[in-house]
C-alpha cells in the first residue's frame, strides 16, 4: 500500500535534492497557530542522508497530497549499532514568528546616529509598537482588521527587518473588529499576534509550497463541523471533560504612580457574576500602561491617580489609558472565567477524516457526552507511520481546563512575559 505521506528534501536556498523514499518510520504533530513538530528514521546507507546532513537542509511534508508540515532539518541523531538508524527532528516554520522579535520601530536601528532620533520609542506611544500607522489621537492603537495587523507586523519584522525569505499573502480583512492592540515591545512576534488570533479565530500558517523559493505566511478562516460526534458513531475512541467555575469576576487594575497617587481601574464581569451569583476580585499590576499628557503640563501636575479628571489630559489621551487598563483587566477576567473543555482521542471514519475534504488543526467540531454537548477546537493532530503500525492519526481536541500540564505551562508564560517586559522597560 502506497504511504499517503511523501518527504521532500530541500537545500537551505530550495532547490531540490529529491525525495525521501523509504522512512522507517515518521511522526509528525501539526499545530493550530503553534510551532509544529516532526520526526522520521532513516537507515544509514539511504541515498538522500548526505543531503539531510547538509547545514540549512528543509523538508516539506505532504499527506494524502496536502501540505503537512515544512522546516529545516534539525538535530540528527543515531546508534552505534548494527541496524544504523538515523533519526532527524522537524520544526514547522511556524518557528520563524517565535525566533523573530517584534521591534517598536522595525525601521529604526537600535543604537542612536542622531541627537535627536527617537530609535526604538515612538513618540506618539512611548516605547511600544503601534498597530496602524494613524495619527495619536485616532485608533493608533487598536486592531480594527486582524489579518492586517498580524500580516503587517511579520512583514516589518521578518521581511523588511531581517530579508527572511518570507512571503505575506495580500490582506483580505478577515477577522474585523475593533479590539485593542497587545502591548508589544521586543515580544517574539508568536507572543505578539497570540491575543489577536485568539479574539479573531484566524488560523496562521507559514508554509513552503514546494516550488518557490520562499515561504509563504497566511491566515485562514477554520472550518466548523456541523456533525455531532458520539461515543456511539465510533468517532470518540475516549476522552475526559471538565467544567470549572469562574476564578475572577472582578479585576482591580493597578496602573502607574505611587501610594496616595497611584491610579487604579476595575472592570467587572457583570453577566457572570449574576449567572454563578457569586463575586471573586482580583488584583494586577499595570504600571507600563499609556499614560500621555498635553504638551506644556508642569510635572507637578502629571499625577496619575488624576489622570481621569475631566480636564488634566485630552479626552483622545484618556481614552487611550482607559483602553489599556481595561484590556489588562479583561485579560486577568479572560484567566479566570469559566471554562467548559474537553480533550478527546478520534478515530478516522469514511465522514471524518484529515486531510484534503476532511478536518485540519484550527476547525472546531461538536462532541455530545451524556446528552450534553461541547463544542471546541482541534488544536494539534498527530500523524505517524511505522511499518509495525501502519498510519495513525490521533487528533487532540481542546485541553481540559484541568489539565496540571497546561496550567504550569500557562503560568511560566506568564511569567516569562512579565520577566521580560520588566527588562526592556529598564
Amino acid at each position: 500500500m502506497e504511504s499517503p505521506f511523501r518527504i521532500t528534501v530541500f537545500g537551505k536556498d530550495f532547490s531540490v535534492r529529491g525525495i525521501l523514499g523509504n522512512p522507517l518510520s515518521q511522526s509528525y504533530t501539526v499545530r493550530f497557530n503553534a510551532v509544529g513538530t516532526g520526526e522520521f528514521e532513516v537507515s544509514a546507507t539511504d541515498p538522500m542522508l548526505g543531503f539531510l546532513y547538509e547545514s540549512g537542509a528543509r523538508v516539506r511534508v505532504t499527506y494524502k497530497g496536502d501540505h503537512l508540515i515544512s522546516g529545516p532539518v534539525l538535530h540528527p541523531s543515531g546508534d552505534f549499532n548494527a541496524d544504523g538508524v538515523v533519526r532527524f527532528q522537524v520544526e514547522d516554520d511556524y518557528r520563524i514568528l517565535v525566533n523573530t522579535l517584534a521591534f517598536v520601530e522595525p525601521e529604526s536601528p537600535l543604537t542612536r546616529t542622531e541627537v535627536n532620533f527617537n530609535l526604538q520609542v515612538v513618540v506618539t506611544n512611548p516605547g511600544y509598537y503601534r498597530w496602524t500607522n494613524s495619527s495619536p489621537n485616532n485608533d493608533a492603537f487598536f486592531v480594527s482588521d486582524a489579518e492586517f495587523a498580524i500580516k503587517r507586523i511579520i512583514s516589518r519584522n521578518v521581511v523588511s527587518r531581517l530579508q527572511r525569505p518570507v512571503t505575506v499573502a495580500p490582506n483580505l480583512s478577515r477577522g474585523v473588529g475593533a479590539q485593542m492592540g497587545p502591548l508589544v515591545r521586543f515580544d517574539p512576534i508568536a507572543e505578539a499576534v497570540a491575543p489577536i488570533l485568539q479574539w479573531s479565530g484566524l488560523a496562521l500558517r507559514l508554509s513552503h509550497n514546494g516550488v518557490t523559493p520562499t515561504i509563504t505566511a497566511d491566515v485562514s478562516v477554520p472550518t466548523v463541523h456541523p456533525q455531532i460526534l458520539t461515543v456511539q458513531s465510533g468517532i470518540i475512541q475516549d476522552g475526559k471533560w471538565a467544567k470549572q467555575n469562574p476564578t475572577t469576576t472582578r479585576v482591580v487594575v493597578g496602573g502607574q504612580g505611587e501610594v496616595l497617587n497611584r491610579l487604579f481601574w476595575g472592570v467587572t464581569a457583570v453577566p457572570v457574576e449574576v449567572e454563578y451569583g457569586d463575586i471573586v476580585e482580583v488584583f494586577r499590576d499595570s504600571t507600563n500602561n499609556i499614560m500621555r499628557w498635553p504638551d506644556g503640563t508642569p510635572e507637578t501636575s502629571e499625577i496619575p491617580e488624576g489622570f481621569f479628571v475631566p480636564g488634566a489630559s485630552s479626552v483622545a489621551f484618556q481614552n487611550e489609558a482607559a483602553a489599556y487598563l481595561t484590556n489588562a483587566a479583561n485579560k486577568g477576567l479572560a484567566e479566570g472565567a469559566p471554562k467548559a473543555s474537553l480533550s478527546l482521542t478520534l478515530s478516522e471514519t469514511e465522514t471524518f477524516f484529515y486531510g484534503p475534504g476532511g478536518y485540519r488543526e484550527g476547525d472546531i467540531i461538536t462532541a455530545q457526552s451524556n446528552g450534553v454537548n461541547f463544542t471546541d477546537r482541534i488544536t494539534e493532530c498527530e500523524l505517524s507511520e511505522s511499518v509495525s503500525a501502519g498510519v495513525t492519526v490521533r487528533p487532540r481536541v481542546g485541553g481540559r481546563a484541568d489539565d496540571p500540564d497546561t496550567i504550569f505551562a500557562d503560568a511560566i508564560n506568564r511569567l516569562s512575559r512579565a520577566q521580560r517586559r520588566l527588562s526592556t522597560d529598564k
